[in-house]
Order: C-alpha cells, then structure tokens, then sequence
C-alpha cells in the first residue's frame, strides 16, 4: 500500500538531513572512559545499530540533540560496539557519569559533525549552482 515518495531534496518531512551513500564516511576517534582508552568508530556498522535502536539515524540524532540520556548511551554503545563486539549497551551505560557525560557527548557530536561535513559542503555548492541556472519553467 506504501509508495515510496520521491525526495527533492536532501531533507525528510521534519525537515532532518536525510542520509545518503555520501554520508557513510569512516570517521574515529579515541576517548579515555574510567581510566581506559576506547576507539570510537563512527562506520556502516554504528550507523546500522542506531537504526536498530531507534528506527532511523535521523531520530537518534534527533534525541542526541535534545541530550537524552539513553540516546548518549545508545551513541556511545553504536560507536563502541564497531570496534569492540563483545560490549553490551549496560556495560557502556557503567562508563558514563555526570563527571564524563559533557565529553562523551562532545566526543560523539565531532563523530557526527566530520561524518556529514563534506555532504554539507556539496549542499552549499549544488544551492550555488541551482541559483545561477535560469529557470526554464513556461508559466501558463
């Protein structure tokens, strides 16, 4: 019954960045969590798991944003889990506290923000070129 509606655009019906094939750049980190070092990936596979949490990426950002404690946790599980399988979210949810929620959540916003910058970049040059096109439209 569904039909698939065709985009225009690079944004969803609430006005979310859509995710393109664009936007699956490999980007990492490493942030030290209760005295240890973590490699924070942010890949396919954390992309993947976001979407199993929360039905799309664009709603886990979307709850990130409004800094929701498990949507941190959730982010932190994503993101460590590509590197490490054998991590459950309930272990990475010990690793956070109020002394470390702010750099974890600093930490995983810079994932996030390298991870779309480019397609951002494309956006402002494919606004660019569209504004210098004449519109060909015949009105009626």
């Amino acid at each position: 019954m569904s039909k698939k509606k065709k985009h225009h655009n690079n944004h969803n019906y609430n006005g979310q960045k859509r995710v393109t094939g664009k936007d699956l750049q490999f980007q990492t980190t490493t942030i030290e969590l209760k005295g240890r070092k973590y490699e924070m990936n942010f890949d396919l596979n954390a992309m993947a798991e976001l979407e199993d949490i929360f039905g799309t990426l664009q709603i886990a950002i979307a709850e990130l944003k409004k800094k929701k404690l498990k949507a941190v946790r959730s982010f932190l599980y994503a993101v460590l889990k590509s590197t490490d399988e054998t991590l459950t979210e309930f272990e990475v949810g010990k690793l956070i506290d109020m002394n470390n929620f702010t750099s974890i959540e600093k930490a995983i916003t810079k994932l996030i923000n390298n991870a779309f910058e480019e397609d951002e970049e494309d956006d402002k040059e494919t606004s660019q070129v569209k504004n210098e096109q004449p519109d060909h439209q015949t009105r009626a």
